[in-house]
C-alpha cells in the first residue's frame, strides 16, 4: 500500500564522525537505554569547577547521525543544528554517518546517538527483518517527516535502460547507506544481477569516466553537487524510472529538470523518477529518562524556530516540509505530538523545562495537519510584515 508521506557542507560540520557501530548480537544484547552513560549527579551536589563545566556542557547536548558529504543528509543535519543550537542551553551536534541503513543501527545501539535521518525504504526493510524488526518498531519513534529524496541513477552514454546494466559494475553508494539498500531492492525486484561496488559518488563518477563503472546510484536530495558538476561533454545522463511496480509501496513520483541538472538534462526536457520520504527518527526513551528530556527540549526549539529554517541560506526544500505530517504505522515522539496538538488546538506550545510532557488528547491527524499548515502560513506571513 502506498504510504502518505547536496549541497555544499560547511567544514565545521565535517569535523564530527563516528568510527563505527555496535553489531547486534541477538536477544541478549543490552538495549540502548541499558548501555547509556550514568545519570548526572543529583541536584545540589557540589562538584569541582572542571566537573561543573563538564556537567553543564553535557547536560543539553543532542546528536543527529546523518550521512557523508557526498549526499544530502549531512546538510540537513547542519541546517537543523544551525537554527536550533543555543550554546550551553541546547547544543545540537551533526554526526557524519554512513546513511539510512546504518543510521537505524546507530540509533538503536550506538552510545551517544539521539536521533538520525532514515528513509521509508530502510524502515520497511528493517521491519521485515526477523531479528531486528521487533526492536525497530518498539524502540524507534519519529519526530517529523522531512524531505523526499530523489532516487538518482547516473549512467554512461551507452546505457539506455535499466536492463542495459545487467552484469555490469554499478555503484550502490557507501555500504550501509539507504542508497545501497534501495539499489539492492530495485534490482532484485527486476530480477537483475549486477556487480555491486561501494564508494562515494565523486569516486564513482571518476571510475565511470574510465569505463570501470557504468552507473552510480544515490537516494539524495536534488540537486546533488557531484552530479551537477559532471561535464556535459561526457554524455552522462539520468536514467528515467516509472512510478510503478515495487516503487508504489515506499516511494512517491518525482522528476528531474534542466534547472536541477543543466549538464545532464537538455533545456525544456524532464526525466521521470521516484523519491523516498526521509524522517527524523529517535530512540524511544522512557519518559523519565534524561535523554528523553533533552530530546523534548530539542523538539521545542526545532518546532518553535522552524520558520527560521525555511529562510535563506538554508536549503529551499525546507519550505515544503510540514512538521505535522503523519507516518503510517509509526509512533511520533510524544513531546513532538504534544507540541503539534497544542498548536493545532490554538493553545500555547509546550516547553520542556523539567518533567516529561504527556501525550496530548486525540486530535484527528488530518485535522491536525491542516490546522498546523494554516498556523505556519499565518506565522510566516506575520514574520514578513
Amino acid at each position: 500500500m502506498r504510504r502518505s508521506f547536496g549541497y555544499s557542507i560547511p567544514r565545521a560540520a565535517l569535523a564530527l564522525s563516528v568510527a563505527g557501530a555496535f553489531a547486534f548480537a541477538g536477544p541478549t544484547t543490552k538495549s540502548h537505554a541499558q548501555t547509556a552513560q550514568k545519570a548526572p549527579p543529583a541536584k545540589g551536589a557540589r562538584l569541582p569547577p572542571l566537573e561543573q563545566m563538564r556537567a553543564q556542557i553535557n547536560e543539553n547536548v543532542v546528536t543527529i547521525v546523518s550521512g557523508n558529504p557526498n549526499g544530502g543528509y549531512l546538510g540537513i543535519a547542519y541546517d537543523i543544528a544551525a537554527v536550533t543550537d543555543d550554546g550551553d542551553n541546547l547544543r545540537v551536534l551533526p554526526v557524519v554517518g554512513k546513511g539510512a541503513a546504518q543510521n537505524v543501527r546507530d540509533i538503536l545501539f550506538l552510545r551517544g546517538i539521539d536521533m538520525g535521518l532514515v528513509n521509508t525504504v530502510t524502515l520497511s526493510h528493517f521491519k521485515e527483518d526477523p531479528v531486528l524488526g521487533p526492536h525497530v518498531t518498539r524502540n524507534m519513534v519519529y519526530i517529523t517527516r522531512l524531505f523526499e529524496d530523489e532516487l538518482h541513477i547516473l549512467v554512461r552514454p551507452e546505457i539506455k535502460t535499466l536492463k542495459d546494466l545487467e552484469g555490469k559494475a554499478v555503484n550502490f553508494s557507501d555500504a550501509g547507506s539507504g542508497a545501497q539498500l534501495a539499489a539492492q531492492r530495485m534490482f532484485a525486484a527486476h530480477g537483475m544481477k549486477v556487480t555491486e561496488v561501494n564508494m562515494g559518488q565523486g569516486d564513482a563518477i571518476e571510475r565511470m569516466k574510465r569505463n570501470e563503472v557504468y552507473a552510480t546510484i544515490c537516494t539524495c536530495l536534488k540537486p546533488l553537487r557531484p552530479y551537477a558538476t559532471v561535464p556535459k561533454e561526457l554524455g552522462f545522463r539520468l536514467l528515467p524510472l516509472a512510478y510503478e511496480g515495487h516503487f508504489l509501496e515506499d516511494y512517491l513520483p518525482a522528476e528531474f529538470t534542466h534547472a536541477d541538472y543543466p549538464n545532464l538534462i537538455p533545456e525544456g526536457e524532464k526525466v521521470e523518477g521516484v523519491a523516498v520520504p526521509t524522517l527524523l527518527m529517535a530512540f524511544n526513551w522512557p519518559g523519565d529518562h534524561g535523554r528523553y528530556q533533552r530530546l523534548g527540549r530539542f523538539v521545542d526549539a526545532f518546532f518553535t524556530k522552524f520558520p527560521e529554517i525555511q529562510k535563506p541560506p538554508r536549503h529551499p526544500r525546507w519550505k515544503n516540509v510540514n512538521l505535522a505530517a503523519t507516518i503510517e504505522g509509526w509512533t511520533r515522539f510524544p513531546p513532538a505530538q504534544e507540541w503539534i496538538d497544542r498548536v493545532a488546538a490554538g493553545r500555547p506550545a509546550p516547553t520542556m523545562t523539567g518533567g516529561a510532557t504527556q501525550p496530548a488528547g486525540g486530535t484527528n491527524s488530518a485535522m491536525s495537519e491542516a490546522l498546523f499548515k494554516e498556523f505556519m502560513e499565518w506565522r510566516r506571513k506575520r514574520g514578513n510584515n
